[in-house]
């Protein structure tokens, strides 16, 4: 390339043209491009350049010494792979990985490891980067989910792609970390991704605690509200206790008697059966209220439930002067575990007394009702309590929230968790002096998968 000069060329070149030439020979450096390059000065007719003096080093010391485990993979070889099956007629690459599940490791065998800084090197606990990079393959095996990532984002055409894995390190260490890469439009960018993982270890470990906190609490909150109604469940207790010493001493009556009535004794021994059995059932139902009892699904009949909470709340409701009016489908039924369903109308029925206790209302009627709405089964508790404002009702299902000097704030929360891992859904309504509804839905039939909490 031949410049020529002007007359008003000549002489030395501005500022400006100085600092354009130094950034593009720093550019150019610092993207490792090793041959001349020929700018064009006003000061000469042909300038040649070399990159300056220490910059490839430079950016080699940066990387090494970075903060953030960096590593550089070849994936050239996989993006072309992956768009060979884009050009073959592949639209859905996800599917296609369903459908060929040694897919993601015959492509992921066709990328190579190309370089690691320091900082891979302490996170994988290796003797050193060579050390590493000789086991990277066995370190770093294919995984469905983390590669997968990658490769739908190459063929998706995106500018960057992240995930999750779990690492093993030399000495067994598991690292949960989280990844991020950017991607190149061109074969030759694909040479030397750059990726850079985060070590969530703390994270991970804090989030397990809080879980296991926020569990603890929600069983806490659970046995508060069993304290608050412990008196009304013994009087539960005690009364088929009492029926069943009643019944039994009944039977001994018609027994020692001169002429023993046999068919006396032995019906009054079936009613202390009886007895026996719904005082075992409702221990039942309390040690699972208060426990860490599973899961079960069932079909079964809403009016069971409704009638099961009415009785554990029916004490208190008296104790109250609460009446209690119920409309209930009889054809309604749901796919749901029968206890805790239980367990929410139970919560949502103490909150109805309470709220009638709390308030002036003549009124004193708690309803409960409940409807076929589609594929739902939807249950209202209604009570005429003083109400809740608007901005209240927005907070109820929130932890810790709660309108009552006493209270925990987690009944609410602890009902809305088992709505939702039913696929139900919960929500109040209301207005100062006029009542407060709380409604819940839950799907009328099985789902296709079975409900897990």
């Amino acid at each position: 390339m031949q410049l020529h000069r002007t007359r008003s060329q000549r002489g030395r070149p501005s500022s400006r043209c100085v600092r354009c030439f130094t950034y593009v020979t720093r550019f150019r450096a610092s993207r490792e491009i090793q041959r001349e390059h020929f700018v064009p000065m006003p000061t000469s007719a042909l300038v040649t350049l070399a990159p300056l003096p220490g910059a490839h080093s430079a950016e080699s010391e940066l990387f090494m010494s970075a903060p953030i485990p960096i590593l550089i993979e070849d994936w050239s070889r996989v993006y072309r792979a992956v768009n060979e099956l884009r050009s073959g007629g592949i639209v859905d690459i996800d599917r296609y990985f369903d459908e060929h599940p040694q897919a993601v490791a015959n492509l992921r065998a066709l990328h190579a490891f190309v370089a690691a800084n320091d900082a891979v090197v302490s996170l994988f606990e290796a003797d050193s980067k060579e050390h590493f990079l000789q086991h990277a393959q066995i370190l770093l095996p294919a995984d469905r989910l983390s590669n997968s990532a990658v490769l739908r984002a190459i063929f998706e055409n995106r500018p960057s792609c992240q995930g999750e894995r779990t690492l093993v390190t030399f000495k067994g260490r598991r690292v949960p970390i989280v990844w991020r890469c950017s991607l190149p439009r061109h074969e030759d960018g694909y040479r030397r991704l750059h990726f850079y993982a985060f070590d969530v270890t703390e994270q991970k470990e804090n989030d397990d605690r809080l879980n296991a906190l926020r569990a603890e609490a929600a069983r806490a909150a659970r046995v508060s509200l069993f304290g608050e109604m412990s008196a009304s469940i013994l009087h539960e207790v005690s009364q088929p206790l009492s029926a069943a010493g009643s019944a039994a001493e009944a039977a001994l009556r018609w027994l020692v008697r001169d002429e023993p009535d046999i068919a006396e004794a032995s019906a009054a021994i079936a009613q202390a059966a009886r007895w026996a059995r719904d005082a075992t059932e409702i221990c039942r139902k309390i040690r699972g209220f208060v426990g860490k009892a599973p899961v079960k699904c069932v079909d079964f009949a809403a009016a069971d439930a409704v009638h099961a909470a009415l009785f554990l709340v029916a004490p208190e409701a008296a104790a109250r002067d609460v009446r209690v009016d119920s409309a209930i489908d009889p054809d309604a039924h749901v796919f749901a575990d029968p206890l805790q369903v239980q367990q929410v109308l139970a919560n949502l029925l103490m909150n109805g007394i309470q709220a009638i206790e709390s308030g002036p209302s003549r009124e004193r009627t708690l309803t409960v009702s409940v409807t076929q709405d589609g594929s739902d089964v939807v249950f209202d508790v209604r009570d005429t309590g003083p109400g809740i404002e608007q901005h209240s009702i927005d907070q109820l299902f929130q932890p810790f929230f709660t309108s009552k000097p006493d209270g925990m704030g987690m009944g609410l929360t602890i009902a809305r968790s088992i709505v939702d891992a039913h696929n139900g859904r919960i929500w109040a309504r209301g207005e100062p002096g006029a009542g407060c509804c709380f409604s819940f839905a839950l799907p009328a039939h099985r789902p296709a998968a079975n409900v897990t909490a």
